[in-house]
């Protein structure tokens, strides 16, 4: 029964996207098979990330770069490359400079390893992905609209 985001439906999106970095390498599109992922939790972005994932070497930098980008974005409410075009009074000092973080509909997600425009592109893959799959599964027969109640997860 659905009972809304979880880290198991953001590692689902992601194996669903990863596909698709690994054939941006390999058509010369992006410029590594590198890289890691941060979902913050919708309902506490301040709380540690939802989900987090890494592809290639240097896991653990590019899952701290990323956790950077989805806190400036969830700080400001707005993409990080937004923010660096059009709003760059609202950075901090310690704020991360680089492009990746993305918010959408109560998302945050960040990904940091290749270009920066492709670390955005690559959140956004996964912020559909993500929402695709609780739609369904918020419309799945054992979904929440069927469980005689009116609140989730009774």
């Amino acid at each position: 029964m659905f009972t809304g985001i979880t880290s198991e439906i953001c590692a689902q999106a992601w194996d669903i996207i990863e596909p698709a970095i690994a054939r941006g390498h390999e058509v010369g599109l992006l410029n590594g098979y590198k890289g890691g992922v941060v979902v913050l939790d919708p309902a506490d972005a301040s709380a540690d990330p939802l989900f987090n994932a890494y592809l290639g070497d240097d896991p653990e930098q590019f899952v701290e770069w990323a956790t950077a980008k989805a806190r400036v974005a969830a700080r400001t409410g707005m993409d990080t490359s937004r923010l660096r075009d059009h709003s760059p009074h609202l950075y901090r000092a310690g704020d991360i400079k680089w492009p990746g973080g993305i918010v959408r509909e109560g998302l945050v997600v960040a990904f940091s390893g290749v270009q920066g425009e492709y670390d955005e592109m690559i959140a956004e893959w996964l912020v559909s992905a993500i929402r695709a799959i609780c739609r369904l599964e918020f419309r799945a027969p054992d979904g929440p609209r069927d469980n005689g109640g009116p609140f989730l997860g009774e």
